[in-house]
This record gives structure tokens, C-alpha cells and sequence, in this order.
């Protein structure tokens, strides 16, 4: 069994989850869309589907997309479990009936967002505090949520920052895979006009980078680390196996 990875571009990898993945010996099969790779026909073999962040459209006509969109659907309706970054949350949120927009003006760099009243209480948020800084990098955000769906962390420019779909489902707006070198990375090669239109410069995002990367480090090891012994846990891979018995603070 394995766990399929979605990529959609050199710019956007697995980052620290893929060090939790690698550190729970999870099996990761990886199909980059940004290099014309195919989708899988099913998903014999898969036991949990991850869509990571790109610079494309949940809403583009790209045949890729519908076929991404199909394959996230099937996976939610076969109780596999489902992890969208980014991109990969607004995919989550279309392929289910939702909707996702273009925001009036994008929102770039380190943000606070905040648990909701159910979010406090969300299982894969367990330990990780009711207000973090995250980084994003979007122009598009989750407009309207599919039926069932509960925002589980909240933002200002962006209502829906994290949410769930049922118990196995979840959608992340902001960037907790990315290291500090690729948020540092996405800060050097993003325009300067880009930033500006989102209210900040290179020089703001790299201080802001210097005071909040360590703790939103944490926060993403133990979110991910809480995704493998929840969403992926080795029991869901062979019988009889059982996922690491502690969960680190």
C-alpha cells in the first residue's frame, strides 16, 4: 500500500511532510503534474491520496484537472484518506461540490489565522495552540464549501484557512509542508509588484520569516506527524501492523 502524492510543480514539494512520511516508513508514489506524468486508472494499493500547492486553477479546463478532481472524489467516497495543500485544498473543496474564486487581492506571506470553535477540538490539530502564523502564497481561496465540510482554522483575507470533510478529508490553505528554505525561495522568486498587490515586499517577508519559520516548524512536524498515526496509520497498509505508539509534544 502506499500513500499518492500529487505534485504540480518543482517549486512546491512535500517538504516536512515528506520527512514525516519518511520518518513513520510510510511508501510514497509520486506523480508530477507539472512534468506531464499521468494519473493512476484507480487506486488499487493506495491507503491515503496527498495534493500539494501549484500555481495552476482548480479551475482550469485542463483535462488533468478533471482527472485529479475524479481521482479525489473517489478517494473521499472509498474512505481513503485525503490531504490537499493549497492547490491541492481548493481541489479537495471543488472535486467535493464546493467552489473556489479568485480573491480580490492575493494574499502573500506570513498571516495569522486561528482556530474556529470546532477547530479547538479537531483531532489532527491536537497540541498545536489556537492562533498560529503560517505562510501562504494564493491568489484563489475556498469561496463556498462542499456539503458536510467544517472549517477547522480561520483567517481574515481568507475565511477558509483549514477544513475537514468528514473524519479522514482535510484541506490546509497555507503552506505547513514548506521548510524555510522554500519559503525563502518563494520569497526571492515571487515579483515585486506581485508582493506589493498583496500589501508586503521581499524585505518584510524575509524578517518576518527570521521571527516565525522555527515555531510554524513545530506546528508543521506535529500536524504531520498527527496525519500519519490518524489519517495514514500503518494498520490502514497490513493487517496486524500498528503505527508508532507515541505522539511527541
Amino acid at each position: 500500500m502506499a500513500i499518492l502524492v500529487l505534485q504540480h510543480s518543482r517549486h512546491s514539494g512535500t517538504g516536512h511532510l515528506g520527512a514525516a512520511l519518511r520518518t513513520f516508513g510510510q511508501r510514497v508514489r509520486t506523480v508530477r503534474i507539472d512534468e506531464g506524468q499521468a494519473l493512476p486508472p484507480d487506486l488499487d494499493d493506495v491507503h491515503g491520496l496527498v495534493s500539494l500547492g501549484g500555481p495552476q486553477s482548480a479551475n482550469d479546463p485542463d483535462r488533468w484537472v478533471t482527472q485529479e478532481l475524479d481521482l479525489i472524489r473517489e478517494a473521499h467516497e472509498r474512505k481513503i484518506p485525503v490531504l490537499g495543500l493549497c492547490l491541492g485544498a481548493q481541489m479537495l473543496a471543488k472535486a467535493l461540490g464546493g467552489e473556489v474564486s479568485r480573491m480580490a487581492s492575493p494574499e502573500f506571506g506570513w498571516t495569522q489565522v486561528r482556530a474556529s470553535g470546532i477547530g479547538v477540538e479537531d483531532a489532527l490539530l491536537a497540541g498545536t495552540g489556537w492562533d498560529h502564523v503560517v505562510f501562504e502564497s494564493h491568489g484563489e481561496h475556498v469561496s463556498k464549501l462542499p456539503a458536510g465540510a467544517t472549517v477547522i482554522m480561520k483567517g481574515s483575507a481568507c475565511p477558509v484557512q483549514a477544513f475537514r470533510v468528514g473524519p479522514w478529508s482535510y484541506g490546509f490553505q497555507y503552506h505547513p509542508e514548506w521548510t524555510r528554505d522554500d519559503i525563502l525561495a518563494e520569497i526571492d522568486r515571487s515579483p515585486d509588484a506581485d508582493l506589493a498587490a498583496a500589501g508586503t515586499s521581499k524585505a518584510a517577508q524575509r524578517q518576518a520569516t527570521a521571527e516565525h519559520a522555527a515555531n510554524a516548524e513545530r506546528t508543521s512536524k506535529r500536524v504531520f506527524e498527527l496525519a500519519n498515526l490518524l489519517l495514514f496509520p500503518a494498520s490502514r497498509q497490513q493487517p496486524g501492523l500498528v503505527a508508532p505508539g507515541t505522539v511527541h509534544h
